[in-house]
Order: structure tokens, then C-alpha cells, then sequence
């Protein structure tokens, strides 16, 4: 396995979907570009589509890609990944070599980097002013978070936190997990997954890790 490749698992992992025909793959994004860039890595040359709504008025437009390769589809079977998958993924069968792509991926299909800067002490000093950075890895399946979460832990030793996504506007049939990591332990992954300039990811995602890399 390539890092490019592993970068568009962790994307299919995602905001993936492998249809019942045993052949089409499908990418959704309300980011275009990073479907630009997960045709790039595998080098297809489908045409990118909008995406209906998914039923809530003030959604963002959405797009997606598809394409069709049986022995791709295939090789996304033995390592793992199955139709349907949203609720039911769990292990992911990735080299240790290439997983921090995967999680590059992971993170840019359906994770988020947040930065602000928390000013909630300054009215008893103006100096408490602190730098906050988390990291956020969501899955409606708690299995493949869990096992994220170990994998994380065996290759760089940091574990972060899992919880339950909550939703007070609404409803939740079914939960999402959200596996959390704080500024110190955020910094060590960004600087992981980030390792060399021009990797294939999201660029909104990157310039927000970029002040925290060592390059």
C-alpha cells in the first residue's frame, strides 16, 4: 500500500460508500475539493456531481464522485470496509507504515480541527490568554472508534477521549461517537499526520494545524 492509497481509504472509511453491485464506490463531500483530490489519488477521472440534500433545509450543497471498479471494490472488502458500513465498521486492516495517511484521510472525510484562543479568565488577568487546539475523530460506529482510538495509542502512545455526541435540537436514533484529543496530545498527532510538505489533504484542515507543525 501507497500513502496516496491510504489516504483515500481513510476517506472512503468516512464519507464513503460501497454500493450492493459489487462494483461502484461512491465519495459524498460538501467540499469539492477534497473530491478533486480523492480522484487524484487514485487517478480516476469520473466527473464530479452534486448531491441532493440530505433532507434538512439549511444544508450545505453537497457533491459527490463515483466510479466503478470490481477489483478495487474488492480489495475495500478484505481489509474491511463492507456496504452500509456507517453503524457497523470496526477494524480497518491498514499498515502501520501508512497508517497516519488513513487517519489523514479519517480526519479530512469526517473529523475537525479546532483553534481559538480562550480568553474566558482575562477579566481577572489580562494575560490568561491560552491557545486552544483539539482534534476530533466521529463515527457513528463505536467499535471503529474504539479500535482508532488503540491503534493511536500503539503506534504514537496517546489516548485521547471517547464519548457520545450530543444532539439537544433533535431526535437521535443512532448516537455518534467522538474520539477527542487536547491541545498537547493534538499537536503530536497533527505533527504525525502532517509529516512532509504537499501531502494529499484538505487545506481548510491543514492551515489550521500549520502554525503547530515542526517542519
Amino acid at each position: 500500500m501507497e500513502r496516496n492509497l491510504a489516504y483515500a481509504i481513510g476517506l472512503i472509511a468516512t464519507d464513503g460508500n460501497l454500493s450492493q453491485d459489487g462494483r461502484h464506490i461512491t465519495l459524498t463531500s460538501t467540499d469539492k475539493s477534497l473530491l478533486q483530490i480523492f480522484a487524484k489519488c487514485l487517478q480516476k477521472n469520473s466527473k464530479i456531481t452534486p448531491n441532493p440534500k440530505g433532507g434538512f433545509p439549511n444544508s450545505k450543497p453537497a457533491y459527490r464522485i463515483q466510479f466503478s471498479d470490481a477489483k478495487f471494490y474488492r480489495s475495500l472488502l478484505k481489509i474491511g470496509l463492507t456496504p452500509n458500513k456507517s453503524l457497523t465498521i470496526g477494524r480497518i486492516n491498514i499498515d502501520n507504515k501508512h497508517f497516519k495517511d488513513f487517519l489523514r484521510g479519517h480526519l479530512d472525510g469526517d473529523g475537525s480541527v479546532i483553534y481559538y484562543k480562550d480568553k474566558y479568565l482575562t477579566h481577572l488577568n489580562k494575560k490568561y490568554v491560552y491557545d486552544r487546539l483539539f482534534l476530533y475523530f466521529i463515527s457513528s460506529s463505536k467499535k471503529h472508534l474504539v479500535w482508532l482510538r488503540n491503534e493511536i495509542f500503539k503506534l504514537i502512545c496517546i489516548k485521547g477521549s471517547l464519548n457520545v455526541k450530543t444532539n439537544k435540537t433533535r431526535v437521535v436514533i443512532h448516537p455518534t461517537y467522538v474520539l477527542k484529543f487536547s491541545t498537547k496530545e493534538a499537536k503530536i498527532i497533527l505533527n504525525w499526520i502532517y509529516y512532509k510538505p504537499n501531502l494529499p489533504c484538505l487545506k481548510r484542515k491543514y492551515w489550521i494545524a500549520k502554525p503547530f507543525l515542526n517542519q
